[in-house]
């Protein structure tokens, strides 16, 4: 019977201490991200790069590639549907990092939606304007790689 009290609490023991242990880990490593200068401050020693900037460059990059894709279905004059489907594509990306680019760069922001929302307004239109779509595309295109070269 003892000796089934001191595994049984030698058990607990070992655990509260393996707990414990990760648990001052979690702490400590969010305590270093506190103290840890603030990226941007110094550009030259790090890349400067936030998390939301990250995040906003993954999309516009994403945006940008659905925009090509949808120039390559002109090109090829595919069917209307299928240019319908590819500016849903493109609406439903910037979507996704819309509030973002609006919150931190509300200038960028309206700038891209000159002509990124008449793109999608087009594409979704049954008699479509090929070249204004091409139009369009382009200088939606030319504004989103200006704005990645800004986002840090």
């Amino acid at each position: 019977m003892l000796n089934g009290f001191r595994v049984i609490t030698s058990g607990v023991v070992l655990g509260a201490i393996l707990l414990s242990g990760c648990n001052n880990t979690a702490e400590s490593d969010e305590a270093q991200q506190e103290k840890s200068p603030v990226m941007n401050e110094n550009p030259d020693s790090n890349t400067g790069e936030t998390p939301n900037a990250k995040v906003i460059k993954k999309g516009v990059s994403d945006v940008i590639q659905s925009i090509k894709g949808l120039e390559s279905e002109i090109s090829t004059e595919s069917d209307s549907e299928k240019i319908q489907v590819m500016g849903k594509e493109i609406s439903s990306t910037w979507d996704s990092i819309e509030k973002l680019v609006e919150d931190e760069y509300p200038d960028w922001y309206e700038r891209i939606e000159k002509n990124l929302y008449p793109l999608i307004g087009e594409s979704g239109n049954p008699d479509k304007d090929l070249e204004k779509i091409k139009r369009l595309s382009e200088a939606t295109k030319e504004d989103l790689q200006l704005f990645l070269e800004e986002v840090k």
